[in-house]
């Protein structure tokens, strides 16, 4: 077993457990079916890395994480105050958990070393990185260029 190959990526699976997470809280609270569109898009391709990491994981021999630890709790913070602010706080918000996904990717990603890094480097973080981007410009078309939002009037908490 690679445990250092194990534990880098059970760490970047535990970051998209929380995603995932995240974006199943976010979407039922979203009233635009555009917004909805996107984000179920991210939710997609976050199921799919869960899925990619997982198999590399067992591939190496170790044991997939299979809950979300502090990312999770974070997100559940994240998600739940920005629904009240309605769905460009939402947006926002997913845009900030990404942020702190990239990071986590690109960090990660200077350490490691073996084949492991290959799936993060071409298959992992590229898609990190779109899913972001899309969420940045997502917000800022919806807000044009302007933040934070008013709450939404007789929004239910």
């Amino acid at each position: 077993m690679n445990s250092e190959a194990v534990e880098d990526l059970n760490a970047l699976l535990k970051g998209e457990l929380s995603a995932v997470e995240t974006y199943h809280q976010a979407l039922p609270k979203v009233e635009s079916k555009e917004i909805a569109s996107v984000l179920s898009d991210c939710l997609a391709s976050h199921e799919l890395r869960v899925n990619k990491l997982r198999d590399a994981i067992e591939q190496y021999g170790g044991t997939p994480e299979s809950d979300s630890g502090i990312w999770g709790s974070w997100a559940k913070v994240l998600s739940g105050g920005a629904t009240a602010f309605g769905d460009d706080a939402t947006v926002a918000a997913l845009e900030q958990e990404e942020d702190a996904h990239s990071s986590d990717y690109e960090w990660r990603l200077v350490k490691m070393h073996g084949e492991h890094r290959d799936l993060v480097k071409n298959e992992l973080m590229p898609e990190q990185q779109r899913y972001r981007s899309m969420l940045s410009n997502l917000l800022n078309a919806e807000t044009n260029g302007k933040w934070p939002p008013t709450p939404v009037k007789d929004k239910e908490i």
